[in-house]
C-alpha cells in the first residue's frame, strides 16, 4: 500500500465513528481531505450532519463534497478529525505544516471527542520535528528573536512568491527544526509566554484517539490512557 493509499484507509476509518447529527470538526491536510470525501459521501446518502471548517482549504472541500457548514459556537462540534505531521506513543502532537495551526487548536479544544488520522511514517518516538508558530505581524522580528532562544533556528515561512506566508488569520508563520522535544508540554508553555505568539503546532492532552494506517492495510487504534476512546 502506498502513502496516499495508507492515508485514505485512516480517513475512512475515522469516517466510520460518525453518527447521524453529528456536528464534526473538518481538519486541514493531505489525511483529513479523506475523511471530509467520506462524510461527503455520508451526507449524499442522507445521513444529517455538519461541519465546522479548521482552514479555507476545508471549507472549500467541504462546499465541494456538499457538507453544510455552520460556525464554531458554544455548542462545540462532537467529533473533530485532523491529520498530524507527528505523534508520539502518548498522543502528543505537531500540527502546523498546513498553516492552519491555531484554527485547529480551537476546533480541536471544542471537540468532545478529538481523533487524528496518519499514516505510520508520522509516528515519532521522541517527539520532534518542523515546529510552527503562529506570529502577529508587529514586532514580528522581536518575536522571532525570543523564539530563537529556545533553539530550532525559527525562520518565517514563505510563499511560492518568497513573501512571508500569512495564515487564513493573516499572521505569519515561523518554523523551527527541533528533532528532539523531551518536554512537549515545557516547551509549550515557554512558547506560549512570548509575545506576539498567537499559537504554535504542540497539541499534548488534546487527542483522545490516533487511526495509524500501516503500509500493509491495517488500522491501528492509538488510546491515550484512560480514553475510553
Amino acid at each position: 500500500m502506498d502513502v496516499d493509499a495508507a492515508k485514505r484507509a485512516a480517513g475512512e476509518a475515522a469516517a466510520e465513528l460518525v453518527e447521524d447529527g453529528m456536528t464534526l470538526g473538518l481538519g486541514t491536510g493531505s489525511t483529513a481531505r479523506w475523511f471530509i470525501a467520506a462524510v461527503g459521501r455520508k451526507v449524499r446518502e442522507g445521513v444529517r450532519l455538519r461541519g465546522v471548517a479548521t482552514s479555507r482549504a476545508s471549507e472549500e472541500l467541504a462546499h465541494e463534497r456538499g457538507i453544510p457548514l455552520v460556525e464554531l459556537d458554544a455548542a462545540g462540534v462532537d467529533l473533530a478529525v485532523d491529520g498530524a505531521d507527528a505523534v508520539d506513543r502518548r498522543l502528543r502532537l505537531i500540527k502546523g505544516l498546513g498553516a492552519a495551526l491555531v484554527r485547529e487548536k480551537i476546533v480541536a479544544a471544542a471537540a468532545r471527542r478529538f481523533v487524528v488520522v496518519i499514516d505510520e511514517g508520522k509516528l515519532r518516538d521522541p517527539l520532534g520535528g518542523l515546529l510552527p508558530v503562529e506570529l502577529v505581524p508587529f514586532g514580528h522580528l522581536a518575536t522571532l528573536g525570543l523564539l530563537d532562544e529556545l533553539g530550532g533556528g525559527f525562520q518565517l515561512r514563505l510563499d511560492a512568491a518568497g513573501r512571508p506566508l500569512q495564515s487564513d488569520n493573516g499572521n505569519l508563520i515561523a518554523d523551527g527544526e527541533l528533532p528532539l522535544i523531551d518536554d512537549p508540554e515545557g516547551l509549550g508553555a515557554r512558547i506560549d509566554a512570548i509575545p506576539g505568539v498567537v499559537g504554535h503546532g504542540l497539541f499534548c492532552g488534546m487527542t483522545d484517539l490516533v487511526l495509524v494506517a500501516r503500509r500493509d492495510g491495517a488500522v491501528e487504534r492509538l488510546t491515550a490512557p484512560g480514553s475510553l476512546a
